[in-house]
């Protein structure tokens, strides 16, 4: 299984051409894709809704998006929103968008952060953007999603029937096409943009919650590595990280350094 998170800078890349398409064409391989900063009905001079165009590149896969912005479009009906999207090659059983803390920050442009919870078929997925202003919002944020995170398959997803085995017709709305509740299964990955590097508190605290780190898994030294390259001192910002039942499943890892579709490099995950 190949796995990808990708900041996609709403498909703007180092040349300053938006381009979907090329985006597309960097994550198709991939059987679970995780994207941040997917725009819809912001530049209407480009791709309004990104989210369905995206969708529309990459066929054969089910998808959920979760804004984290959410703001009036200018018309009844037309929201303006940027947040995070999950592609899966398999069914997309349940999802949510959950909101992290956020507060103002003096002189600055702060916006609000999410995680998205994506389940397919005994894998949770979680897609996140953390806060890239201060170290402290991003420890709060992380220690809210690694709460919902350890606590999701006790508490159970969108829809929970705990010892019901007996469907009945007032059942038909709650259950999956096959006539199933939704799971909430133990395999879970936490990827996408942390805004942090190997080594800061942020990352520290997650990789004490018991997650590893897949890049550390494939042999990079926290020194080594560059997700955001477009900065004067080059970063490793973007993460795949693997609970721990799903650790010795891990293959390989690594980043594409090679796409340009963005200020970000996609991070790569190969789970057996």
């Amino acid at each position: 299984m190949l796995i990808v998170t990708y900041n996609v800078q709403w498909g703007m890349g180092r040349d300053r051409r938006i381009d979907l398409g090329r985006i597309a064409a960097t994550v198709a391989a991939a059987d679970v894709i995780a994207l941040q900063e997917v725009e819809r009905n912001w530049r209407p001079q480009d791709w309004p809704d990104q989210a369905e165009r995206l969708a529309a590149l990459l066929p054969g896969c089910d998808w959920v998006y979760g804004a984290a912005v959410d703001l009036a479009g200018g018309r009844p009906g037309l929201r303006r929103q940027i947040g995070n999207m999950v592609l899966s090659r398999r069914p997309v059983e349940s999802a949510r968008t959950l909101p992290l803390p956020a507060r103002p920050v003096a002189g600055q442009v702060n916006d609000q952060q999410a995680i998205t919870e994506a389940v397919t078929q005994g894998l949770r997925i979680y897609n996140t953007h953390l806060n890239y202003l201060e170290e402290d919002q991003r420890l709060d944020q992380a220690a809210r999603l690694l709460t919902l995170i350890a606590e999701a398959p006790e508490r159970g997803g969108a829809v929970t029937a705990p010892g019901r085995t007996a469907l009945g017709p007032e059942d038909e709305w709650i259950v999956l096409p096959d006539g199933r509740f939704p799971t909430m299964p133990e395999d879970a990955i936490l990827l996408g943009d942390f805004n942090c590097m190997p080594g800061s508190p942020t990352y520290r605290t997650i990789r004490a919650a018991g997650f590893a780190d897949a890049l550390e898994l494939a042999g990079l030294a926290p020194h080594e590595g560059v997700t955001f390259p477009g900065d004067a001192l080059p970063l490793r910002l973007d993460h795949i990280f693997l609970g721990t039942t799903l650790a010795p499943r891990f293959r390989r890892a690594w980043i594409d350094a090679e796409a340009d579709g963005s200020d970000h490099q996609p991070v790569w995950l190969e789970l057996s």
